[in-house]
């Protein structure tokens, strides 16, 4: 099966789920990956703003801005192929970006940051379309958390619901392997 054909039956599946299961779901799924090692100890976390039919990540960085970690949120540039990523807090505006997917709106250059500033003490909460049980995922197939989590060296966790696991995902040597992937039923780890 080719990955546009796996993406698109993951995504019909995640989008089937009914509404009292995927808020019960969601809270699972939160309760279980905020509580990562490297979640937890991290200073500085970053987390993609879902969209309706994903698991929801606002309770992370509200928790996360809660507990007075650094959150940052990924904005999709209108030309180019890396990711922007914006510092937020409690004040910080939202507006819809390239994809429909709110993002946040900088106040300032010095809340805007390249991949590089992300190390080894960054926790990455890591959008899916489906996984395998060896934490090799598949995206919607821009690249640009391929190449966000190519270009540093933090901490990928990935998020999703048990619908979204597959058999196996094509990798190529250079895809960055999920530290883990946490679901509304269990962990898994490479």
């Amino acid at each position: 099966m080719s990955k546009d054909q796996l993406r698109q039956q993951a995504i019909e599946r995640r989008a089937s789920i009914e509404g009292a299961d995927r808020a019960l779901w969601d809270q699972l799924i939160f309760e279980r990956a905020h509580k990562h090692r490297a979640f937890q100890i991290a200073p500085c976390v970053h987390v993609y703003r879902s969209r309706p039919d994903e698991v929801q990540t606002m309770p992370f960085i509200e928790y996360a801005l809660g507990i007075g970690k650094q959150v940052f949120v990924p904005i999709t540039p209108e030309s180019g192929s890396d990711l922007m990523h914006c510092r937020v807090s409690w004040r910080t505006r939202w507006q819809e970006g390239r994809f429909g997917i709110l993002e946040p709106v900088a106040d300032s250059a010095e809340d805007l940051v390249g991949s590089d500033h992300f190390d080894v003490t960054t926790a990455v909460i890591v959008p899916m379309v489906a996984f395998d049980r060896t934490c090799h995922r598949l995206g919607y197939g821009k690249g640009y958390y391929d190449r966000f989590l190519a270009s540093s060296r933090a901490t990928p966790i990935g998020i999703a619901y048990q619908c979204q696991l597959v058999p196996s995902v094509e990798h190529q040597p250079h895809d960055v392997v999920m530290a883990a992937v946490a679901t509304q039923e269990c962990w898994y780890r490479p």
